[in-house]
């Protein structure tokens, strides 16, 4: 038997073979968008570092001074707490300034009434009986003053000689003159004993009848402190010097 060979390689026709070209590097000029790009990048990050950076020294100051606002606020309230507790005290001591002023402004002496009715009472005009009483209701008032009132009893020689009198206790100022009158008067039936001698000037030869009298009046509203001159007058030296100290220490206003 016959083989057939066949050699296909010797029969292949050779056929240049081309490889592509490789590909070149860039040139530098293509490359400067990548650059400029990367620079704004880093230019961006930088700068928001800094913004951050800068609001974080910004943030440091603001509660730095934030903890100064604090302190001077609480020194401001101790301060506060002080004063109010200054003010508590002063407005104590004033509260008990007035409540002396109060008290010493009611005092009514009876020393110096007595002393001021027994200046003015006439030499024909006797006074047998003296008493405190509640006062006279003024007119348009529900009560009677709080100072009350006083009640002389007693005789005169005449009906003019009372009125005499009645007028004279209208000027005192230790009394309420608008208060001051004449409640009864009543002549006695038996005149007095010519050699009696209890009303001075009383014509020769002439019986003299006593006159009854009763006098009522309200005491002065005025306070002590305005009545000064008369209480000084009448010798109320304890009084009058209670309230020239109270002046001085500016404690009761002139």
């Amino acid at each position: 038997m016959y083989s057939l060979d066949i050699n296909f390689l010797n029969d292949r026709e050779e056929r240049p073979f081309d490889l592509p070209p490789q590909a070149q590097a860039g040139a530098p000029g293509e490359r400067r968008p990548f650059y400029i790009g990367l620079v704004v990048g880093l230019a961006a990050i930088a700068l928001m570092g800094g913004y951050w950076a800068v609001l974080q020294h910004q943030i440091r100051q603001l509660e730095a001074r934030d903890a100064e606002l604090d302190q001077e606020i609480a020194a401001l309230q101790n301060q506060l707490q002080q004063i109010n507790s200054i003010r508590a005290q002063v407005d104590l001591v004033q509260a008990e300034n007035q409540a002396i002023v109060s008290q010493v402004n009611k005092i009514r002496p009876w020393s110096a009434l007595l002393q001021d009715i027994r200046d003015r009472i006439p030499a024909r005009v006797q006074i047998t009986e003296m008493s405190q009483t509640a006062g006279q209701t003024p007119e348009g008032e529900e009560s009677p003053p709080a100072a009350g009132g006083i009640e002389l009893m007693g005789q005169a020689c005449s009906f003019d000689d009372i009125n005499d009198f009645v007028l004279v206790l209208q000027q005192s100022r230790l009394l309420d003159s608008n208060t001051v009158q004449l409640v009864s008067s009543q002549r006695q039936d038996q005149p007095l004993p010519r050699e009696d001698g209890t009303c001075p000037n009383a014509p020769a030869g002439s019986f003299t009848f006593l006159v009854d009298y009763t006098i009522q009046a309200n005491m002065t509203g005025l306070p002590a402190s305005q009545l000064v001159e008369e209480l000084a007058n009448q010798g109320t030296v304890g009084l009058v010097s209670r309230i020239r100290a109270l002046r001085e220490t500016g404690v009761l206003q002139p």
